[in-house]
This record gives C-alpha cells, structure tokens and sequence, in this order.
C-alpha cells in the first residue's frame, strides 16, 4: 500500500503522533493548545514523515474510554477534548481536538503554577516563565498588551507626530485610540500605552526595551564578516520607510542606462519587501526584549521577528486572508495612518509579488519563540525552458553559483548538471572561477 502524507505540517495548533504508551506527552500539548487558540493531536500520523500509520482497536479504546478522564484529572481548569475519527483511505487516525480554555493559564494539577504551564511555540510543547502567565492573565482580562501603559509622562508622545495624525491632540481623543489611559490612582493623570510610545515616540526603545530594527549585510553565505550594519530606532513608521529604503538599496542589481537617468532591478519585489518588514514590526512581541532583524547575505535575505505567529495564524494557512493581531492597538492605528495598506493580504500580496516577478516564495518558520521569513534569490524554474535557459537566467540573478546551487535549483543529478553548464561554458556565457573546494561558476561580462 501506498504512503499516505498527511496534508498538514505540525504547527502550534497540531500534533502527530504515531502511537501512545502512556498519556503523560499529549496531556502537555493538550495544556499548551488550551493556553493557545486551541489546537487537535493527531494519533496515527508519524511526526518525522506525516505519513499516515493508522491506529489499531487497542489504541482507539484507550483515547476514547481512558484519555477523557485522566485529561479532566490532571488539568485546572479541567479540560474536556472532543474526539472523532478521520479517514484516509482504508486507513483510520484519532483526533484529539482541545479548545481554547476560557480561564488562562491552565497547567498541570501535579505540577501547579509555573511549572505545570505549557505553551505551544511553533510545532513544540514548552514549559513557559512567568513574564508568559502574565500574558495569559491579561487575556483573561480581553486587555491586549500593547494598551497598557508606559510608567512614563505622556510628554514622551511628540507633538509633531500626534498632530501629523490627529485633528485635535485632546485626552478624549487620545484615550478613545488608546494612545493614552487614565492612572488607576487618579483619573487626572495619564499615561502612555505601549502602543502609543511605539507609534508617536521618537525614541520608543528607550520605554520599550529593542524597539528597533537592526539591518546588517554581510559578505558571503554564512553570516561571518560584516559589510555595513545600521539600527534603524524611532516610531513604528519610520522603521519601516527607513529599513525598507536601506535594504532596497542593497538589493538593486544590473544597474542600466535608460536616457539620462540608471535604472536598476531588484532581488525582491518592492512590495513583497515593503509588507514583509512592516509585518516583522506590527505582529512583534515585544514584550521579548530582542531586536527586529534583517539580514542579506549573498544569496538570501533573512527577516526575522520576536514572537511566533499570532493568534489562528500559522504555518499551514498562510496566505489564507486571515488576519490577527498580536497588538491590535498597533494594528488598527498602523492601518488608519496608512503603515498597513489592507488588512488580511499582506502574505498572499508577498506570494502573489513573488510569482509575479518569477523568483521563489519566501519560506516561512517558527521553529522558536520567533518568525523567521527566508527570500533565496532563485528565480522560479520555468518548465517550459531547457535547462540551459534556466540555469542561465539563475546566472543572471545571482551572478556567481555554486554547484550545488545549481543542483539544487534544477533538480537534477550532478552529472547532469556538469553536462549543462559546460554547454553554457562552451558557449562564452559562464566561466570557471577558482579551484578545488574554492571552486565557483560566474556569468560571463
């Protein structure tokens, strides 16, 4: 019988599992999705291959009549899961599905609070500190992190900011955004939010620790001599015009005359660009004291944000028009002043960019408390072009290749892949560049 692949990847709202000894590792992961948006533990499915194994009777019994109680028993809140089967063929898995638990945190009775806390980050169960709970609590409260308030005089708000956006710079107007709230000792005195330092401060890091951005271009592959690194601080809206400019400037290649003035091609759609540093900056948790950053190297640019995705978002339905906002204060703001030009397309307008242009679609991770977007600079493999043309207009993207790069983007052996480019050698196009380990392939001028 054939392999059959689980359509979904594990993420932090699913779980595989190819079978069960004791109860003790999904009772975790059922704790962490309930800290969560909820999330289903699929038994039956390898968590290395996402094939689909199946369960046997024994298996089934015991989720079904034994998994419920000692699920209730060993959680506060208790928990109650819901469970179905699902099929594949000739071929059965369990779902184990936990919803989303109306008193946060919810931990592990035998272990009490801190230690019996898990939270789902990324495809990992993790046991989590207390800044965390924290978190948690608040949500208990509906009161988002980004409207609490900046232990700072609202004076810290410029005025040239806050009049570049409102008509009025009154309290009424102020609090009605959350850009302010009143002190929970005297209602005459105000506070800035979070949200408000991070969009109307000029110098919001000084409140918010690594409010920033950091931008470095290194030489070569691997990230280990530095070219130039810059730290973009000041509002949200300027990280974001200020990084982007930077970073386009390092990306623009085949610089040509057209008329009086040199035009230029760049490695990544402005707009696949532009959207996704502004996400890395609105989605943030900045409750993690880490800076944004952005990374080019010769063959990739890396942008990588604090905080995994938030919400319902995840790795399986990116792209899907769904839109949550880890700081909805931000968010909402971002969108009014123009930061954020639509909601719930940003990823699909990345991918759709992306296809547009011909390169490869930037791959997504959240293997830590973190978002990592990866963009190679690999044109897409046309089909309907030989391999030589193919490879040649990799050439012309990236300039010099290595072997294995090209095996890599023509999926071929290498043998063959010797064979195309000595055609392309032989044709004046390509030459030879170093020996041995050193040894690189270069577009001809």
């Amino acid at each position: 019988m054939s392999e059959i692949i689980f359509p979904e990847r594990e993420s932090k709202v699913l779980e595989f599992n190819s079978n069960i000894k004791k109860f003790d590792g999904i009772i975790k992961t059922a704790v962490a999705f309930a800290n969560g948006v909820g999330g289903k533990i699929i038994i039956g499915v390898d968590d290395a291959t996402r094939g689909v194994i199946g369960i046997d009777d024994e298996l089934r019994d015991r989720i079904y009549d034994d998994f419920p109680n000692s699920l209730y028993d060993s959680t506060s809140p208790n928990l109650i899961p819901q469970i179905y089967e699902q099929s594949f063929g000739e071929r059965a898995v369990l779902v184990i599905e936990i919803p989303p638990s109306l008193k946060k945190p919810c931990f592990l009775r035998s272990k009490g609070i801190p230690k019996g806390v898990y939270l789902r980050i990324g495809s990992s169960t993790r046991a989590i500190s207390e800044e965390y709970i924290e978190e948690l609590m608040l949500e208990n409260k509906r009161v988002a992190y980004d409207e609490q308030a900046v232990q700072a005089d609202i004076n810290v708000l410029s005025e040239q900011l806050l009049e570049s956006y409102f008509k009025k710079i009154t309290p009424e107007y102020l609090l009605e955004d959350k850009i302010i709230v009143r002190s929970a000792v005297n209602a005459e005195v105000f506070f800035p939010t979070i949200a408000g330092v991070l969009l109307f401060c000029d110098f919001p890091d000084k409140y918010i620790p690594e409010a920033h951005i950091i931008c470095t271009r290194f030489a070569g592959t691997e990230g280990r001599d530095i070219i130039q690194t810059e730290e973009i601080k000041g509002p949200l809206g300027k990280q974001v015009d200020v990084s982007f400019n930077l970073v386009s400037s390092w990306i623009k290649r085949d610089y040509q005359l057209s008329g009086a003035r040199l035009k230029s091609k760049s490695l990544i759609p402005e707009e696949a660009l532009h959207e996704t540093i502004t996400n890395a900056v609105i989605h943030r948790k900045y409750s993690i004291h880490g800076a944004s950053k952005i990374a080019l190297y010769d063959d990739h640019l890396e942008i990588f944000s604090p905080g995994n995705f938030p919400g319902h978002i995840n790795i399986n339905n990116l792209g899907e028009g769904i839109t949550h906002f880890r700081n909805p204060i931000v968010g909402r703001m971002a969108h009014k002043m123009g930061i954020i030009e639509k909601l719930g397309s940003g990823i699909k307008l990345i991918f759709d960019s992306c296809k547009k242009a011909k390169i490869v679609a930037p791959k997504y991770s959240e293997d830590g408390d973190y978002v990592k977007v990866i963009f190679e600079f690999r044109p897409l493999k046309n089909e309907s072009k030989s391999d030589e043309e193919s490879l040649l207009d990799f050439f012309k993207m990236k300039k010099t290749l290595t072997i294995h790069e090209m095996i890599e983007h023509l999926s071929r052996s290498k043998n063959t892949v010797f064979k195309v480019l000595h055609v392309l050698i032989d044709k004046g196009l390509v030459k030879q560049v170093g020996k041995g380990r050193n040894t690189r392939y270069t577009i001809s001028v």
